[in-house]
């Protein structure tokens, strides 16, 4: 039996997704060469506190996928609202993604928001299948917290962190 054999529709998979908010997130790294690389991604977890381990999923099809595949570090930088436009045109396949500056660069010319809520800098440890995706696995070097308060993706479009529930 394939995965098709037991599936559910892609369109009512996608709707039930959509009423469950995330976080946002723009991930960074450079080529080889030096080229900076990003994308938006929503699907990004802490995977462990003891080695600090996070993962984030990145669709194969994406133009950077093969970029984030063989790099040696990458940064997950947690967006504030301020930041939607930006975390738009990092989800825009074929977009000049840092074209608008914004960011800075350490010692290794390795990008991230100096504004970000939080940006966890990470060495790449794993990247694992998952379907239409790659999962990267990513060990925290560092790990820095910003003023801001993160904002969530929720039935397709950004929102602001609301009341506490309890």
């Amino acid at each position: 039996m394939t995965d098709q054999d037991e599936g559910v529709n892609p369109a009512d998979f996608r709707s039930a997704l959509a009423r469950y908010p995330s976080g946002v997130t723009i991930v960074t790294t450079r080529s080889e060469t030096g080229t900076p690389y990003g994308f938006t991604a929503s699907s990004f977890a802490a995977l462990s506190l003891d080695p600090p381990l996070v993962l984030v999923c990145l669709d194969r099809g994406a133009d950077c996928c093969p970029v984030f595949m063989a790099a040696e570090r990458f940064a997950v930088n947690i967006v504030t609202p301020e930041h939607a436009d930006l975390a738009v045109r990092f989800a825009t396949k074929g977009a000049d993604k840092f074209a608008h500056g914004g960011f800075e660069y350490d010692e290794e010319r390795h990008p991230a928001l100096p504004d970000a809520a939080a940006v966890l800098h990470c060495a790449l440890r794993q990247v694992v299948s998952g379907g239409d995706h790659v999962i990267l696995i990513g060990r925290v070097r560092e790990a820095r917290t910003g003023g801001g308060e993160p904002v969530t993706w929720y039935r397709g479009g950004f929102q602001r962190l609301g009341e506490r529930a309890a």
